[in-house]
Parts: C-alpha cells; structure tokens; sequence
C-alpha cells in the first residue's frame, strides 16, 4: 500500500544520490556507508521505508564499485617513462587522496571490508604497474 502511494520516493531519491555522485565521486562511499548503517540495523525489513533504502544501498554499491574499477582502469592506464628515474608517480598522489578520504568515511564501520577487498585490489595494480 504504502509503495503505492508513494511510488515516486526510490527513484527520486536514487536521483538524488545520482546527482551528488555526478558532483563528487566520493559521494557514493558516504552513501555506501550511511545506508548499509541504516539497512542493517532496521527492525522492520520488511516495511516500506526499509526495502527502499535497500534498494537505494544496491545502487549505490554498484557505483562504488563503478568508482572503484575506475580508480583501477586510470592506474591500469598510466604510462610510465622509462627514462624518468627520479618523482612520484601520479597514481600514487591521488591513492593517498584517495585512502585519507576513505578512511575518514569508512572509519569504525560495518562496511568496511568493501574498502578493505578494494585497497587489496589496486595497491596489488600498483605495484605490478611500478614493477
């Protein structure tokens, strides 16, 4: 009934959360956060406000882990001169952004191990791009 009434609250609010993506892209790992804290400590899973944050927190998942494989694809991407012998290789600047941003939004959290499985992912690309 009440997904009747109020049909147009998902994708208004996965609009929402589109729209601030497009602005930052860091955005979906607060989102990621903040959702998966409200979905796993619901009561009612069944109710309806529940099921629309869960599938909020499904779209969000996959544009985090959009963001992620293209933190992935630009280190991937990155030719490196061999010439050059001596700086700090691009890839590595944004990584600490990245990681100091990360860690702020995923600190003390359930969803922690979504970073964790990535971190593993492309400090693993980094290194086979360096070597």
């Amino acid at each position: 009934m009440m997904g009747d009434i109020f049909a147009c609250i998902e994708p208004e609010l996965i609009g929402f959360i589109q729209y601030h993506e497009r602005m930052d892209s860091t955005y979906s790992m607060a989102v990621l956060v903040r959702l998966g804290r409200h979905v796993m400590s619901a009561n009612d899973t069944g109710s309806f406000l529940s099921m629309t944050y869960g599938s909020a927190l499904v779209h969000v998942k996959r544009n985090y882990d959009k963001l992620m494989h293209a933190h992935l694809k630009s280190i991937q991407e990155v030719r490196i001169i061999k010439k050059s012998k001596c700086g700090i290789l691009p890839f590595v600047a944004n990584f600490e952004y990245f990681a100091k941003t990360a860690e702020q939004i995923f600190k003390e959290t359930e969803r922690r191990t979504d970073l964790d499985k990535w971190y593993l992912k492309l400090l693993t690309v980094m290194f086979e791009t360096i070597h």
